[in-house]
């Protein structure tokens, strides 16, 4: 006996009586080749039987006391004991008792009202179970197909109870799937906790992957499991015909092979020396190619530890190859025939399969679809140049990016949706010979390879549809489908109407969405009147709206100022039309309908909406594509000292500035979009920048731009206030003092610094405002001016029932430390965009150093020296933690 040997038995002998006397335990000695791996030598345990769900604590018990026992440092053997465990666990398979399930609820579809209970099979019926879940597309595949055939097999469905339960943890979910699904032919009912890695049902069954379909027959033995819902039909009627009581399987003794030990060490022999050696060196055959080659001898294992001989086998051998490896397979399989005898090998699998002509058929099938719509695919090439103003070398910096697309030019939202229902719906019905694997584990690897390679050829094929749909700034904008408004169910088109600005904000319920609406409603109810009939504004949410059920229960009244739409499917196409990826997303369309923006990110939607506003319709109508004689005198303009005009906008926070040309090229034809002048400018500073336009217009009109135009508000400030809103006590320049820029009123510091420890949330504050705080007396009287509107923020408040906190986790400018406490943000250092270093901070402590002066303060100075900043500047104070700039 080896030293292996003794291990492995050793600890068998500790844990056999934890096992119940009727298991067999088998002890196997296998010799694998497998094509991709080589030789792998390996000793199995193995039980006739597995545990019960009812017995789940005694294995439960055999698995802490066999992890208690000390393995060594052999990881063979413990790899051999862990492999033992799963071939011992409770699990539901075929011949196994099927059992009650608990712990779900009945779900009736019409009213969507559930009940809590159970599900027991009945028994003088075939029982069809699948399990399944709306977040799972395999799985909604097959509950439909199944669903279906139910349907056209009225008569046999009536010897048939079809069960269907869901593992969706959110029964929202089931709801909006069956509005969009008919599967009424089944019973519902839903694990009440969704997928539970601790339910012990879901473990045995083995519920991590789905779709699992389950046949249970009579006396609640389960006929067969599968993923494959195009099986059923045949494991049914075969069911039926046999009219037999399933006996479990685990229990029928296979006759086992015993060959003649000199014949089985030619073989082991042959096998170790020469065929591992020939598999792993024959080119022929593809890598994602199959093949197994096994030798097995095996001994019947007593509680005694003593051994008796049941298995010598001959090679077997299983394959999965495809149909181009056909001839390779067969000469392979011949070559080990005239090797080791034909009667000493032995096939047990064999599967040809074609991901070629899979491929092929999907390729044909797109061309199909594109032929019968008078389409075809082409190159093209989008080009797009940017010439950017860079302050510190005053002169316009070139960059260049180039994408190279394969798709269909100018496709029309009506014509992709067109070509690719037909090429889904061909997708959709030969989905399981796509997509649907083996349900033996032991080659996912070369299972996945021609997954992959079959779905790799479907996203280029369907990248290239994509590609065509794609809009990019300067384009005309395209009507939005398959959407429904708020309150309403019927669909509606989302389009856009000459002289009328349209804003599409996407949008879902995130931190950086929630950000955007106070400042978007304040905007729209601020200019609700001058808007109408000029611009429309419309949220477009990412999911479907049963997801948003509770964000609107929370925001009540938000509907009534702001039109929402949502999507009937999810990832819709208009997704891709406008490239959107991350949520929040804008598309902003001017008065002709051309498409002035894309982004994730709007500096000033109220500026540059006002800017659009003023935009002449007869001028825009104007715009055409630009030649190379006028794109050629732009660029030499840009490239002049005609630059040197703006260099007394030298902040570049203040001021930024760029050049957009887009050049569209299909073969020989060249289309180049009327130009894009971007620039962000700070109120009052347009002067300097009216010089630079002048020469400009000189050069090619202005008009003739697509002009995007983003202005910085500024506001100044009138010090001081004349009392305190709350005690009337008189301020005057002399007097410290706050002020609330959000209810135009002034506070002194006694009032204005109460704050109740005991209290919750705002109650803890006499005055719940953001304040602006004056250290007068103010010895720089030009701090009350030009200050930036965005830097007061939306005024947050802590909710009732919301969580709060004075932990800002932002570090102070003038001690390095964690802000605790308040938060205090010096408005006039920094000025313009908001950027990485957009704010100056001060904690609690160093504020009251700033306010009693002397050595800190000092300190204080000349560490945020470098912002400019000194003592009379205003500060702005943030009682708790709403995020980096969600004050």
């Amino acid at each position: 006996m080896s030293n292996e040997e003794k291990i492995d038995l050793q600890i068998l002998g500790k844990i056999r009586h934890l096992i119940p006397y009727n298991f067999t335990i088998e002890r196997i000695k296998k010799h694998e080749v497998q094509k991709n791996i080589g030789l792998v030598k390996k000793t199995q345990l193995k039980s006739s039987r597995r545990f019960t769900l009812e017995q789940n604590d005694q294995y439960d018990e055999f698995c802490d006391v066999l992890d208690s026992l000390t393995f060594g440092n052999d990881l063979q053997v413990i790899k051999q004991f862990d492999d033992f465990k799963e071939t011992i666990k409770p699990k539901i398979m075929k011949g196994s008792t099927f059992g009650v399930v608990n712990g779900v609820e009945s779900i009736d579809l019409n009213s969507f009202q559930s009940k809590k209970g159970c599900f027991k099979p009945i028994q003088d019926k075939t029982n069809l179970i699948i399990f399944w879940s709306s977040q799972v597309q395999k799985s909604t595949r097959a509950l439909n197909y199944l669903n279906s055939w139910l349907n056209q097999n009225q008569n046999l469905k009536q010897q048939i109870n079809p069960i269907a339960i869901s593992l969706d943890r959110d029964l929202n979910s089931i709801k909006a799937y069956s509005k969009d699904n008919e599967v009424k032919e089944f019973q519902h009912y839903r694990f009440n906790f969704g997928w539970d890695p601790t339910n012990e049902f879901q473990k045995a069954l083995e519920l991590n992957y789905l779709p699992k379909i389950v046949i249970v027959g009579q006396d609640n033995y389960v006929v067969d499991v599968t993923t494959k819902s195009k099986k059923i039909e045949n494991i049914i009627q075969t069911y039926l015909k046999s009219e037999k009581q399933i006996q479990e399987s685990e229990e029928v003794q296979v006759p086992e092979e015993l060959i003649e030990q000199e014949t089985y060490k030619k073989i082991k022999t042959t096998l170790v020396q020469t065929i591992a050696n020939q598999l792993s060196e024959n080119t022929q055959f593809a890598k994602s190619d199959f093949i197994k080659l096994t030798l097995i001898k095996s001994h019947q294992v007593s509680n005694d530890g003593s051994k008796v001989l049941i298995q010598r086998s001959h090679l077997n051998i299983a394959y999965d190859v495809s149909v181009q490896s056909k001839e390779a397979i067969l000469k392979f399989l011949s070559d080990l025939q005239t090797q080791l005898g034909n009667d000493n090998v032995h096939i047990q699998k064999q599967l040809l399969k074609d991901p070629k002509g899979i491929v092929d058929k999907i390729s044909n099938a797109f061309q199909d679809a594109l032929k019968s719509n008078h389409q075809e695919i082409s190159e093209y090439i989008i080009k797009t140049e940017s010439f950017n103003y860079v302050h510190e070398k005053e002169i316009f910096q070139q960059e260049v990016s180039q994408i190279n697309k394969r798709g269909i030019f100018n496709l029309t939202f009506q014509q992709y949706e067109t070509i690719s229902s037909q090429f889904y719906s061909y997708l959709k019905q030969n989905q399981e010979e796509i997509d649907e694997s083996d349900e033996e584990h032991d080659h996912d690897t070369e299972q996945q390879q021609d997954r992959d390679f079959i779905q790799g050829h479907i996203n280029q094929l369907t990248d290239s549809l994509k590609s065509g749909l794609q809009l990019t700034v300067g384009q005309q904008f395209q009507a939005i489908q398959n959407y429904h408004k708020f309150g309403k169910d019927q669909s509606e088109s989302i389009t856009h109407k000459e002289n009328e600005i349209l804003i599409a904000f996407y949008w879902t319920d995130n931190k950086e969405s929630d950000r955007q609406f106070p400042n978007i409603i304040k905007f729209l109810l601020a200019n609700e009147d001058s808007f109408k009939d000029k611009v429309r504004f419309v949220a477009l949410s990412q999911h479907k709206f049963d997801h948003y059920e509770h964000y609107f229960v929370k925001n009540q009244g938000i509907e009534e100022v702001i039109d929402f739409f949502f999507p009937r499917q999810e990832n819709q196409e208009d997704q891709i039309q406008y490239q959107v990826k991350k949520f929040p997303y804008f598309i902003i369309v001017d008065k002709i309908g051309s498409i002035r923006l894309l982004s994730e990110t709007l500096e000033d939607l109220e500026s540059l909406i006002q800017n659009l506003l003023e935009d002449q319709i007869n001028n825009l109508k104007q715009l055409g594509n630009l030649n190379d004689e006028q794109y050629n005198q732009i660029v030499q303009f840009l490239n002049s000292d005609a630059s040197k005009n703006l260099s007394q906008l030298n902040n570049k926070r203040q001021f930024s500035l760029n050049f957009n040309f887009i050049e569209i090229q299909q073969g020989e034809k060249k289309n180049r979009l009327a130009p894009i002048l971007n620039y962000t400018i700070r109120e009052g500073r347009e002067k300097h920048f009216e010089v630079f336009l002048k020469l400009l217009n000189k050069v090619f009109q202005i008009q003739k731009f697509q002009v995007n135009k983003t202005t910085q508000m500024t506001l100044n400030f009138l010090f001081p206030g004349k009392d305190c809103k709350l005690c009337q006590n008189e301020l005057n320049e002399q007097t410290p003092q706050y002020f609330s820029p959000f209810s135009n009123e002034f506070y002194c510091v006694k009032c204005a610094e109460v704050f109740d420890q005991k209290a919750i949330g705002n109650n803890k504050l006499r005055v719940k405002d953001n304040l602006i705080f004056f250290n007068a007396p103010l010895v720089d009287k030009s701090v009350l001016n030009d200050i930036d509107v965005n830097r007061l923020g939306n005024n947050l408040k802590v909710k009732r029932g919301d969580p709060y906190s004075q932990r800002h986790a932002i570090d102070c400018n003038g001690c390095d430390n964690e802000i605790k406490g308040f938060r205090y943000i010096v408005l006039n250092c920094l000025a313009g965009r908001l950027t990485e270093m957009a704010l100056v901070d001060f904690c609690q402590n160093c504020f009251n150093q700033i306010r009693q002066g002397g050595g800190e303060l000092e300190k204080i100075v000349k560490r945020t020296s470098m912002y400019g900043y000194n003592p009379s500047m205003l500060l702005l104070r943030i009682p708790f933690y709403m995020g980096y700039y969600e004050y």
